[in-house]
Formats: structure tokens, sequence, C-alpha cells
């Protein structure tokens, strides 16, 4: 059973992605945010830089965008080209006739029409590309090259080329195809009526090229909610359930045009209690932002994320099985492995992912430990690749994301620990707080200071450790006083004049 559920807020827009009634995915869309992947704009060149074949375009944004000279279309390109998060990716490597320097290509100042194929990442900008595309139902139009493409997923050969001469027979005369995966079985009355809708679109985005004036937006992708109804509420998919009567409206409006068959599979929750509450999903949620997954068998799950990568560790916890070590450690992976798929399609998590399973020695129970894996990550819309497990029983896997993960966009680095995770200790604190005082006292005539620190350090320097802040006070016959603030951070030092309460600076 497969569900979405859809929360809309004045400001933010939750969608819920819901199989065998656990959430599995989970995307965030706030207004102060919005993603722009699938628009199209009128940029500028800003700067072409042959180092590394790539431009950098100003599209209106505060920083220019990057178009790498793979994602720009000539006509000499070869190559297959799939549909793949609002974007064209290209299948494998873009071959050109002639193979030339983006220098050749685009220059300082020149105007290109270009698309965002991935949001603002960090402190990047966006990823652009010049291969149009204008996804409808099934079909994928790229104005831009002459390529035909079916979706991957459809793995019937005979389908695949039933498929592909549908596609050569309607096919404009200006630009390519894409067939969906929703377009399995479909014939191609249902392919013209999408061809129609975004070629006419086509007409109007060049008309506004040649109009206005670079940077300038030229199309906009469709709101979050009906971008999914278009690329992702297929038959598959037994039920919609949204809160916002509003948007109800507008997915009944839309689907009319689009798969009135799924009219009927729309529901708008009306309850007083909150959807997600109703749901259950926002402990779901609350989860997926914690460092700790458990195991119903009592193992667990650490997921660590790092600028270079991201580790997860498997313990097997309070688990113990009922014969041996091997057995052990075999179910505890093979639950693991679920629930890793599970959890890195729902927290987004990208870039190369180390996992660290529990370590065993038949060759079989590895292999099926590979299967399982592989097995469950086939649910993932994003791409993802895996490696054998190497000889200290960890497995690689890379996975593509066009958007922040999880969370990234739920949470924000801790003003506490700056984003380390850690914080000095008290005893360390401690120690530097009478080592500073050695230096001042070194250097300065005060007689009598105020010493202001966190609760927990003057609560150390009152008891345990007062000996030594009296040593430092007879050592250089001085009067300390020590005060604790509350609002300070752990390792916050502050010295004052008794007298004047002045700061006196700590060099």
């Amino acid at each position: 059973m497969k569900e979405y559920v859809i929360n809309v807020e004045p400001l933010e827009t939750r969608i819920a992605l819901l199989e065998d009634k656990r959430l599995t995915e989970l995307a965030v869309e706030r207004q102060e945010s919005r993603s722009v992947v699938g628009n199209i704009y009128k940029g500028r060149v800003d700067s072409v830089v042959q180092g590394i074949q790539a431009a950098f375009v100003d599209i209106g944004f505060e920083k220019n965008g990057f178009l790498y000279i793979s994602d720009i279309a000539t006509p000499d390109v070869e190559g297959d080209f799939v549909y793949e998060n609002g974007t064209a990716k290209a299948h494998g490597n873009i071959r050109r006739s002639r193979q030339v320097g983006i220098e050749k290509i685009l220059r300082k100042g020149q105007e290109i029409m270009v698309q965002v194929s991935k949001d603002t990442l960090g402190t990047k900008g966006v990823r652009l590309t010049n291969y149009v595309t204008l996804p409808g139902r099934y079909v994928v139009y790229m104005p831009t090259v002459n390529n035909i493409g079916i979706s991957r997923k459809i793995e019937d050969e005979q389908e695949r080329d039933r498929l592909k001469k549908i596609l050569q027979s309607i096919r404009p005369k200006e630009g390519g195809l894409i067939l969906r995966t929703a377009g399995e079985g479909k014939q191609k009355a249902d392919f013209l009526a999408d061809l129609r809708y975004v070629t006419k679109l086509w007409e109007k985005i060049k008309s506004k090229m040649n109009s206005v004036k670079a940077p300038c937006l030229l199309h906009e992708d469709l709101s979050p909610i009906l971008r999914l109804v278009r690329d992702c509420f297929t038959t598959d998919i037994q039920r919609l359930t949204i809160d916002s009567e509003t948007e109800y409206s507008r997915i009944l409006s839309f689907l009319d045009g689009f798969a009135p068959n799924l009219r009927r599979r729309v529901r708008l929750y009306r309850g007083k209690k909150p959807l997600f509450d109703k749901m259950e999903l926002e402990g779901e949620i609350e989860k997926a932002l914690q460092r700790k997954v458990p195991l119903k068998s009592g193992g667990y799950l650490y997921i660590d994320q790092t600028e270079a990568l991201i580790a997860i560790d498997v313990n097997s916890g309070r688990f113990t099985g009922t014969t041996h070590l091997e057995e052990t450690a075999f179910r505890t992976n093979i639950e693991a492995a679920e629930e890793i798929a599970r959890q890195v399609r729902l927290r987004d998590l990208g870039g190369i992912i180390v996992i660290d399973f529990i370590d065993m020695q038949l060759e079989r129970n590895r292999k099926e430990l590979i299967r399982k894996l592989s097995e469950c990550l086939k649910k993932d819309r994003a791409q993802t690749t895996i490696s054998e497990i190497s000889e200290l029983g960890m497995i690689e896997m890379t996975r593509k994301r066009v958007r922040h993960n999880l969370l990234k966009a739920l949470s924000q680095p801790c003003p506490y620990c700056d984003g380390s995770g850690m914080v000095r200790s008290v005893t360390t604190v401690t120690f530097s707080v009478l080592r500073r005082l050695r230096s001042l006292f070194s250097e300065t005539r005060e007689k009598h200071v105020i010493l202001q620190v966190h609760p927990d350090v003057a609560r150390r320097l009152k008891t345990e450790n007062k000996d030594l802040l009296d040593a430092v006070s007879r050592q250089f016959e001085r009067n300390i006083e020590v005060e604790s603030v509350s609002d300070f951070h752990i390792r916050d030092i502050r010295i004052l004049n008794a007298r004047t309460r002045s700061e006196i600076p700590i060099k």
C-alpha cells in the first residue's frame, strides 16, 4: 500500500510518502526557500572558466548559476537522456562529433536559455542545464536536442521497442522526446495529448525569450503539490490525502486534463486533529532527525553526517540471537539493510555513504546481504550504486540527490557547539580559567577581580577545585571572586575589575 499525505500550512507544505503505513519519504517546501528546479531563465554568461570547462551564468539570483560543458546542447550532441528529479540527465557520457572547449561554445556577455537542475546547496549557486525539458504526464519534450529516450524502469524489451516506434512517429521536427515510466502500456493518443500541451508551452517560452532582456524568468514550473501529482501520482499509489480544500480543488482540476481515472483516489481531510498527528507522522519525523535509529530486534544504527561522506554504523545492541555469533550478525545486518534503505530515502542522504555492517565470516551470508540491500534500494527514485563488502565488513554506496537532506532542511547548526556535536568539558574549561588568571596576573596589578563563568564551571571552582583557585590567589596575592552567569556558553570566561566592574581584556 502506497499513499501520499500532504499537510498545507500558510508558509510550509509537507509531502509524505507512506509505504505499508510507514513513512519512507518526506519533502518540505517553505515559502522562504522555494525550490526553483525546473524553472527556465534567460541568462547572461558572466564568465567562462576554461580550466574547469564551465561557465557562470547570471539568471538574476544573488549567486550566479553553474553551467558545465556537458550540460550545453549543441547540434552535434549524441547520447541517451532520461528524466530525473525535474530535468533531463544524460544516461552515460554525452558525445560530440567535435571535441571543442567551452570557450568555443560560450563567451562572456552571451545570452542563453538555461533550466535549473539543482537548487542551491551550501555555498554553491544553482546548477544549470541547457538541455531544456518540458514534462507532460507521459512524455517529456526536449526542444534543444533530437534524441529519443525511454524510462529505464520500463524493462520489457518488446514494450520498449513498441514505445520507441510510437515516439519516432510523433516526434516534432524540432526537439526530442523522453517517455516516462507512467507511459508504459499507453497508446499513441495518450502521448499526442501530452505533446500538444508541451509544444504549445515551448512556443510561448520561445516568444518570451525573444522579447525580454536577460536575466529574466521565462517559465516557472508547477507548484510542489501539482508537480508531485504530475510526476509521481500514478496507478500504483492507492490514495492521496490532503488537508487544504483549495489545493484539493486544484488537484482535481489538474487531474481532469491528465488522469481523470485517479480523481477518486484523492481525499480531502476535514478532521479537527492535525493530519500529520492523525497519521502519527510527527513522531516519525522527529526520529528522522536523531542520530540513533533503533531496530526491532534490539539492535540499532548510528547515522553521522560529515562534509565528505555519511557514515552508518550497525550495532547488534541487546540482540544476541539463539545459536551463535554468525547468526546474530546475519540477522541484524539483514534487518539493518531494510532500515538503511528506508532511512536514506527518508533523510534524503546523498553523496558517498559508508556502511559498517557487523562482520560475517560466511560468504553466502555476505552475498545475501548485498542482494537484500540492492533489492530494498530499488524502491528509491534516486540513482544509487553499491560496492561489494570490503575485507573490513563495510559497504560503500553513492546516492544522487538534488535538494537539501532532511536534517539540513529542518535544522540549523547548534550555536552552542558550532555544529561539532561536542563542547569542552567542565574540567577542560576549569583548567583554561586557571591558566588565564595566571597569565592576567603576571601582566597586570589588579588586586581584586570578579571571575564570571558558566554555572557548572563556577560550581567546580567553588567546590572540588577550590584549592587550585586558592593556590593562584596566594601565588599572586590577589583576591578572586567567582560569579556564575546562567546564559554563558560553557567556554565563556569574563574577568572584571571588582571596583568598576569593567571588563579586563584577556590576551
